[in-house]
């Protein structure tokens, strides 16, 4: 359930037939996800319905969302008031989104459901590089990436968080109980 107060951010990747649409939900405050769902052969009225019913339960979540060749959906969903961020794959940008979700996973910085089929994905999920040298990221053939990419699109908007430490300056008895426990142990060294 979201919390009150606290934001959310979706990664939306659309499929209709072939594809599914996978929609992914992360809180800002913890970069911990909190549900995710995966479908296909849903009419786009339907899952324009279904976005912004996810997104108004969470919050009114951010929709990080793959609009390459969606321009309608994605002008659709503004209308509706969903905050929308329309990401439009180019082969840097999936690269960027990419390696920045294998960063924050190698690194610890997300925390993401533990669903079979996410698992089984990611598990699959490879890069191969090109005779010109660049570096392609997908699915193998008859296997899909529609979770990988709805992670990283969610991930793309999140910060890492860190724990901060407080160093407060000693107080005077503090200071003095420090000396003289120093004083103590080199007394018991000799």
């Amino acid at each position: 359930k979201p919390e009150q107060g606290h934001l959310y951010v979706m990664g939306v990747d659309l499929g209709k037939i072939n594809d599914f649409t996978v929609i992914t939900v992360y809180d800002r405050s913890t970069n911990q996800q909190v549900y995710q769902d995966r479908f296909n052969e849903l009419e786009w009225p339907f899952q324009k319905k279904k976005i912004k019913a996810i997104s108004d339960h969470y919050n009114h979540a951010l929709c990080m969302l793959d609009a390459t060749g969606m321009d309608p959906i994605s002008d659709d969903l503004m209308r509706g008031g969903v905050p929308i961020e329309p990401i439009k794959f180019t082969e840097q940008s999936k690269k960027d989104l990419i390696e920045k979700l294998s960063i924050f996973i190698e690194q610890k910085r997300i925390a993401m459901l533990n669903i079979e089929e996410t698992i089984y994905e990611f598990d699959n999920f490879k890069y191969e590089k090109t005779e010109t040298g660049r570096t392609h990221y997908g699915a193998p053939a008859n296997k899909h990436d529609d979770i990988v990419i709805s992670h990283a699109l969610a991930v793309w908007s999140l910060q890492p968080l860190y724990k901060e430490v407080i160093t407060r300056p000693k107080t005077r008895v503090q200071q003095m109980y420090e000396k003289a426990k120093i004083n103590y142990q080199e007394r018991e060294n000799y």
